[in-house]
């Protein structure tokens, strides 16, 4: 690396001139305005594309759609709790009664053995 200055003050670097500079700016600020008229442009056949009846009647089924959904994902939500509820009800009286019926024929081999003898 070089650190020393060079003799009579000037570096490999020469500023940009005048013109360049005025150059680039312009162009840059062309390409801003083409890009903000395109971007303009673009989201006024949007606004118009979206009130169109085509358009219109998409967004209507969509909704619809939508709704019907959250409607029906509700309803089998409701039947899931409750059947859930009547077959453990039912799965608890199932086993109570086996339980007992268990018990019944356990006494019931007791007393069988106890006549044998």
């Amino acid at each position: 690396m070089d650190t020393e200055k060079k003799p009579g003050g000037r570096t490999d670097q020469s500023k940009p001139e005048i013109g360049e500079v005025v150059g680039d700016l312009v162009v840059s600020t062309a390409t801003v305005l083409a890009n903000s008229a395109a971007t303009a442009v673009v989201n006024r056949f949007k606004k118009a594309a979206a009130k169109s009846a085509p358009a219109k009647a998409v967004s209507r089924v969509v909704k619809k759609a939508k709704k019907s959904a959250a409607a029906s994902k509700a309803a089998k939500s409701k039947k899931a709790k409750k059947a859930s509820r009547k077959s453990g009800s039912k799965k608890s009286a199932g086993k109570k009664a086996a339980k007992k019926s268990a018990k019944k024929n356990t006494r019931k081999k007791k007393s069988a053995k106890k006549s044998k003898r």
